[in-house]
Parts: C-alpha cells; structure tokens; sequence
C-alpha cells in the first residue's frame, strides 16, 4: 500500500497521524500532504523515518515509478 493510500485508509487518527510524521520528519504538514497527494516525494532519510513509523518497508511505501 502506498503511502498516500495508506494515510488515506486511516479512520480518525488521521490528523494526528499526519502532525506527527511531520513532526519526526522536521517538515510542515503541508509537506506530508504533498507526499501523500504524489505532488513531491520526501528524501530517501524521511522516506525511512516514515517507514520505521508506519510499521511498513520504504519500498512498500514509495514504490519506483518508471
């Protein structure tokens, strides 16, 4: 599951969800709303640390696109 499908599947926690990747990430909110729309990708660092956060792998998250 992608990231933003992901994030987009997540009931009430949402919100809280998406303040604290921010957080941990040292971006804005806006910027993980970015993320999860597919506008930009994070870098490679805030990739991981998103992952070791969901509990899924990079790859799962941000698949390569062609």
């Amino acid at each position: 599951m992608v990231f933003g499908d992901y994030m987009n599947s997540l009931p009430n926690v949402k919100l809280d969800t998406i303040k604290k990747i921010a957080e941990l990430t040292c971006s804005s909110t806006v910027s993980v709303y970015r993320w999860m729309s597919g506008d930009i990708e994070p870098p490679l660092l805030k990739k991981k640390i998103i992952a070791e956060y969901i509990g899924k792998s990079v790859e799962e998250l941000f698949p390569k696109q062609d």
